[in-house]
């Protein structure tokens, strides 16, 4: 079933997908990132959008730290533009000042799944396709609402967009370094210039 591009108020769904649907296949996973299901069960309390590349990250409870990420993306040589795309709801949470959204949810089910959308480059001649792609869907048990962050890949002339494909996106592991303790010489009233 050839699926038109999802729009926002079409992934944001109440449970569960529906199970007709393409786009509610798991794929087979990637060779980088971890198990979406690491994340069942895991208190979710912030949410917090990149400006400056395309991630989203997760901040849990238990002190850990999760990050939606594009498969492929190097933040030296990042060619064609990517951003995060998301349902709706998630949009709308996330458009604040920061970026960032503060929640209180309960994950209970996280899945890598396959989105079917159409692909178009319209620079010479217009073609389209149906391309698949790897989103990352997830639902709290408090607002029982499923999801989705997936990625696009645009080219823009003049402020036209002629081309727009879709790329995969993962969940790995944040692991954060301890912060460094500054260490602070303490006030001392002794003059180390002036010779004893």
């Amino acid at each position: 079933m050839v699926q038109s591009p999802p729009s926002p108020s079409d992934i944001s769904l109440s449970p569960p997908l529906p199970s007709s649907s393409k786009s509610r296949r798991r794929p087979v996973s990637l060779s980088t990132g971890v198990d979406p299901g690491l994340l069942v069960g895991k208190v979710l309390t912030r949410l917090s959008r990149s400006r400056k590349h395309p991630t989203l990250t997760l901040d849990f409870s238990d002190n850990t730290t999760f990050q939606v990420l594009v498969d492929g993306y190097d933040p030296v040589h990042r060619g064609l533009p990517k951003e995060l795309e998301m349902d709706s709801s998630l949009e709308q949470l996330l458009s604040t000042p920061t970026g960032q959204a503060l929640v209180d949810w309960t994950i209970e089910d996280c899945a890598l799944i396959t989105l079917s959308d159409k692909a178009f480059e319209s620079k010479e001649m217009e073609q389209r396709w149906d391309q698949d792609h790897i989103g990352v869907a997830f639902r709290s048990s408090e607002d029982r609402k499923w999801h989705c962050v997936w990625v696009t890949l645009t080219d823009h002339d003049g402020g036209t967009c002629v081309f727009r494909s879709y790329g995969d996106v993962y969940i790995n592991q944040l692991h954060r370094s301890p912060r460094k303790r500054r260490s602070h010489v303490p006030y001392s009233p002794v003059d180390f210039c002036r010779p004893t």
